[in-house]
């Protein structure tokens, strides 16, 4: 890097003495642009997890979606875990993308040029969609993953970079970020209100329409009578095997019995269905537990389903029967 001379007016007249100043952009490591990256990254977060409440709203679900005001119960623990996994991520990840990007611009058009970040942030992306994809193989989660990641990132080193180079950015992008996720809500609103996306709903169904034979798909299947009994013939009892840490696949697990079944219309929406079962030798003691126990009603009009909670109540898994 060159340098400029500069009279140093720290002294006296006759003791001054010329400084070395450097030429060019100031140095990317700096507290300020860690603490801007880190609040993009924070704010980022938050706007993604708005966004995604209110893309969960429109999916079939076995369970009514927080949507876009779930972000909300989530802001104490950002605060308390999220904001410092932000600074984190800022001085391991944001800032890293910002010197490679400056110095790749360098070598490559002999400027810092700005455009050079989202390329820089878009191959960082790649490498967080494949740790991603050890656990899910969907192209569309995959893809998904690599657009989100690409965007946290290149908004995140973009802030740190101007932060770098022009002063403090950090209130101004909590104070942008804030209006963003006020905006997000409304803006899904007036999508909604005017019918170009629909918020998906179970179909409403009657006794007469749940009485029939439901499978598991994998041998298991739950008979309904219209004379309000029931039969169970090799169903899965999730519960029991959660509790003893076992694998619920095992035949152990799979229970054949008889016992009886109600239909509960639920109060105000179709999300209160519940079909209500007791099978003597499977844990489905729904009428003794309490209200909101029991298999929810699902899937659509032409291909309604039957999902029963089980395991860790804060991220429950489903098992689901289909006709």
């Amino acid at each position: 890097m060159s340098s400029r001379t500069a009279w140093d007016t720290s002294r006296p007249w006759a003791d001054r003495r010329p400084a070395e100043v450097p030429d060019g952009p100031p140095p990317v490591w700096s507290g300020r642009s860690i603490v801007a990256g880190a609040g993009a990254l924070f704010m980022g977060a938050f706007l993604v997890m708005e966004v995604s409440g209110m893309v969960d709203t429109t999916v079939e679900s076995p369970a009514q979606p927080d949507g876009p005001g779930g972000a909300l119960l989530a802001v104490p623990f950002m605060v308390c875990v999220g904001g410092p996994a932000a600074l984190w991520g800022s001085l391991a990840v944001v800032l890293p993308l910002v010197w490679a990007a400056r110095r790749l611009s360098g070598r490559v058009t002999g400027r810092d040029v700005w455009w050079w970040v989202p390329a820089v942030a878009a191959l960082a992306a790649v490498a967080v969609t494949a740790v991603v994809g050890i656990w899910t193989t969907g192209t569309g989660t995959l893809a998904l993953t690599w657009l989100t990641s690409a965007a946290l990132l290149t908004g995140a080193a973009l802030i740190a970079r101007d932060s770098a180079l022009h002063g403090r950015r950090l209130l101004r992008t909590l104070g942008y970020g804030a209006l963003a996720a006020v905006a997000v809500p409304l803006v899904g609103a007036g999508v909604f209100a005017a019918g170009l996306v629909t918020e998906y709903s179970p179909p409403e169904v009657t006794a007469a329409q749940l009485a029939g034979t439901w499978s598991d798909g994998h041998g298991g299947t739950l008979r309904l009578s219209a004379d309000g009994t029931a039969r169970a013939e090799r169903l899965t009892d999730h519960d029991s095997a959660y509790e003893d840490h076992a694998d619920a696949d095992s035949a152990a697990y799979r229970c054949t019995g008889t016992g009886r079944w109600a239909y509960e219309p639920g109060d105000s929406s179709t999300w209160g269905q519940r079909l209500k079962v007791r099978i003597e030798r499977c844990r489905f003691e729904d009428f003794d537990a309490f209200d909101d126990s029991g298999w929810r009603v699902g899937g659509t009009p032409e291909h309604p389903k039957l999902n029963r909670q089980y395991g860790d109540l804060d991220a429950p898994e489903w098992y689901t029967l289909t006709r």
